[in-house]
């Protein structure tokens, strides 16, 4: 289902994120099927139509593909503030209460979070993803980095709440979306502990706006000193500030939370790339030092990899890793071996690798 779309504000996010959707749109487009075969599909199917064609031509990995559409839903709902929001119900493990709830990158969508979460179908896991408002097929609205997704990520976990049977919840977020699943797992422990809630996977996640702005000023902007960086920065977050007024750039932050008294007690798994040149690893590494401080996590990090593609460039560690921690957490270690034999996949090897977990 497609939702109408009503203009948002001016700001330079939003300016950032449609540049950003036109690249990924002129990307995808040489990857779409021809109008024919697609017009075969409903509407609200076609997007994942587009993007199996991605997987299979673009990362050339077959077992990402999501082609078993009778297993999927295509549903609505709204979030806590009414924005509408689209998403997709997957369930190829009928028999099944394990569920994941998969949110996409910054100017992505819905079959994208699907398409990356694959592995967690072969570990018995059903799956929901949706589109955060002004992506995909969700409602126009100014895009906060996290401040109002928060909603939309709460407005998903009460849908699938109201809707399914949760024997054991897992979060999985990538970029924006790995911000939005370690804030609200964080905000909303206890809540989210009566849910069920076992675990989280964060991968090349943010810990707060200020310092991803940061960031990416001083990979593409290295000419302007560090100091007036940070007044550059203050000064955009002031200003989108004044613009949303309901929202404070400042308070998008996990490390904040954690200054208040907010304590970590879902196991995560984080993944980064030293060389991340979208969001800063440093904030990965700092979050698990504090976090260390209270509960047992894990973490991948890669010397190499373009932001948001290391199951691309590593499919076959990274989904190891993966598959590993979700057998350590769900005491599955059968499903474990089985897709690590079907998939071929392999520990990881020491020369791709920056750190590892001495787990």
């Amino acid at each position: 289902m497609f939702i109408r779309k009503k203009k948002n504000k001016s700001t330079l996010i939003n300016g950032v994120r449609k540049t950003f959707v036109k690249i990924y749109y002129a990307f995808e487009k040489p990857y779409s099927p021809v109008p024919f075969y697609l017009n075969k599909y409903d509407k609200a199917i076609r997007p994942l139509v587009k993007t199996n064609n991605i997987i299979k031509r673009f990362y050339k990995r077959e077992e990402l593909v999501v082609d078993d559409y009778e297993n999927l839903e295509s549903i609505t709902f709204k979030s806590q503030d009414g924005i509408e929001l689209a998403g997709f119900v997957y369930t190829p493990n009928k028999e099944s209460n394990k569920w994941l709830i998969a949110c996409h990158w910054f100017a992505g969508h819905k079959c994208w979070a699907l398409h990356h979460a694959k592995i967690f179908t072969k570990m018995g896991y059903n799956v929901l993803v949706f589109d955060f408002r002004g992506h995909g097929n969700s409602q126009e609205n100014s895009t906060t980095m996290g401040l109002r997704e928060e909603y939309d990520l709460l407005a998903a976990i009460e849908w699938l709440k109201n809707n399914k049977k949760i024997d054991s919840l897992a979060l999985y977020g990538t970029s924006m979306g790995g911000y939005c699943v370690n804030y609200v797992s964080l905000k909303y422990s206890e809540e989210l502990k009566k849910l069920n809630l076992k675990f989280v996977i964060s991968d090349a996640a943010y810990g707060s706006v200020y310092r991803l702005l940061i960031h990416v000023r001083n990979i593409y902007l290295k000419i302007i000193n560090k100091k007036k960086t940070k007044k550059i920065v203050l000064k955009i977050m002031q200003k989108h500030n004044e613009l949303e007024q309901d929202v404070d750039f400042g308070k998008a932050s996990v490390f904040e939370l954690i200054k208040k008294g907010y304590k970590p007690i879902f196991p995560t798994l984080f993944f980064h790339s030293k060389d991340d040149k979208v969001t800063p690893p440093t904030d990965t590494y700092e979050y698990l030092l504090e976090r260390n401080k209270y509960i047992e996590d894990d973490y991948l990090i890669y010397s190499y990899s373009m932001h948001t593609q290391a199951i691309r460039q590593h499919f076959l560690s990274y989904n190891y890793k993966l598959a590993s921690f979700i057998s350590k957490m769900d005491n599955n270690k059968a499903d474990f071996d089985r897709v690590t034999k079907e998939w071929s996949l392999v520990e990881f090897s020491d020369q791709d690798q920056d750190e590892k977990n001495s787990n």
